[in-house]
Parts: C-alpha cells; structure tokens; sequence
C-alpha cells in the first residue's frame, strides 16, 4: 500500500512539474480549417492558450474553409495571434496551407509582439510569390524584417519545383532547448526541405510569441485565383526529454522507496 502511495505521490509530483514546465500537461493546440464562423477573421477565437486573430484593417474574410482578403488598399493587410508562453523545455509546431497569387507576396511568421508585421518586425518568416508574380519564389529571412536571409529559391528551381497554382503546405518545427529551426514545404508531389535544424539562436524566444500573416496587393475581386490560407495547426508542446527525465527520477523515487 505503501509503494502505490509513493506512486501517486510522484505521479502528483510529475504533474505539477510538467504544468510548471509548459503551463500545460499535455500542450497546446490550435487547428483552424475555416470552415465554421465565416465573416471577418478579427477576433476569430482560436483554443486555450492562444489569443484571438487581431488584425491591422477588415480586409482578412474567412469564408468557404479559407482565409482571403476582398480590399487591396492598404498595400500592406497583418494579422496575429499570440501563442503560449514558450519556456526553454517547449517545442512549436506549426502547419500552415496556403496559396499566394497576385503581383505582390503572403508572408508568414512569428513576432515579439501583436499586431506587427511580418516584414517589418517578424522573425524567421517566409515570403511566397506565387501566381501573378514576375519571378514566384520562396525566401526566408531569420533576422528582423529582411535581414538575416537564409533561403531563396525560384518556384521552377529544381530544389522546389512548386506549381504556384497549387496550395502549399509548410511545417515549422522549433525546438527551444536546442535552438534550432526546421522547416519543410509539400506541394502536388514535390516536397522539400528549406530549413534543417538551422541554429537560430540569436533569435529572444520572446519573439515566437505571435504568429503572424501578410498579405500584399491580392483582392478576391481582381485576381482570377485570390491568394488564401485554408489550414493552420499550430502545437506547443514539452521536450520529450523532459518527460523522460522527470519519468526516470520518478523511477529513482519509488526504488529508494521499495528498499
């Protein structure tokens, strides 16, 4: 009776540290395929843990499973959402499905703060010219804004070879303890890897506390296939490490008891 006293106990104990750890035991999830709550994206609830879509005008829609923008004026359209708190024991996942088109880019990452934009104030973000553009490519940046470049490839490149009009699925993972970045890309039957394990750590973990998108010039009503986002899933969850070191010390806990 004793020993399964003991267990509970370290069960407790392990829960509580894995709150501590992460502010969540199991992590944090939000999926969103726009399918439900059609309207302006501003406000848009996400899950616990996240903010709400903030954005910079009403020209974000979410309507027919997609986010699309129906003004091209501002230039420039921004939109946000905070993320949980990451700790330095935390890993982030995020996929992302969109399509750009237009003469001008949809750029996505993540910010220090709400309401920023990506090209301005965003950290390891990607720029996607697709349909539309003299040259559709794919850049990413790690540093503010544009600096930092670490990536640049035409669509036609043989590395990509995307077909703009498809939509384009990307997954970033990042680990926090290690401070590396990973991120891949699938469209049709090609896929590709455009970061693997990059050291990213002159990057503050306080600037992955937003995830941001940008549009530039693209309206439904003048662009015969409007850019969108039909997909986004975004994960924040504890190192595995972490749960193997506090399952071993667990372990080490009950032994000593036993004997």
């Amino acid at each position: 009776m004793k020993n399964k006293s003991y267990i509970r106990i370290g069960l407790g104990v392990l829960a509580a540290l894995s709150l501590n750890i992460s502010n969540n035991l199991y992590g944090a999830v939000y999926v969103d395929t726009f399918s439900a709550n059609s309207g302006a994206l501003n406000g848009r609830t996400t899950a616990a843990g996240f903010g709400a879509w903030t954005t910079s005008d009403s020209a974000f829609q979410v309507g027919n499973g997609q986010i699309t923008i129906n003004s091209n004026d501002p230039v420039y359209h921004a939109a946000t959402f905070s993320l949980p708190t990451l700790t330095v024991s935390d890993t982030l996942t995020l996929t992302l499905t969109v399509r750009p088109s237009g003469s001008g880019f949809l750029g996505f990452g993540f910010t220090p703060n709400s309401g920023q934009y990506v090209i301005n104030n965003g950290y390891t973000w990607t720029y996607y010219e697709g349909l539309g553009a003299g040259n559709p490519n794919i850049q990413i940046f790690n540093g503010s804004g544009t600096a930092g470049a670490t990536y640049f490839a035409t669509l036609d490149n043989p590395a990509l070879n995307f077909d703009a009009s498809l939509p384009t699925t990307f997954q970033y993972t990042y680990s926090a303890s290690t401070q590396r970045l990973s991120l891949s890309a699938v469209n049709g039957n090609s896929t590709s890897t455009l970061l693997n394990n990059a050291n990213v750590s002159s990057i503050p973990l306080s600037s992955f506390s937003n995830f941001a998108l940008q549009f530039q010039g693209q309206t439904l009503g003048s662009d015969t296939n409007p850019s969108y986002v039909d997909y986004l899933r975004v994960e924040v969850v504890p190192e595995p490490s972490t749960f193997a070191m506090l399952l071993g010390g667990l372990g080490t806990m009950v032994l000593r008891r036993r004997r």
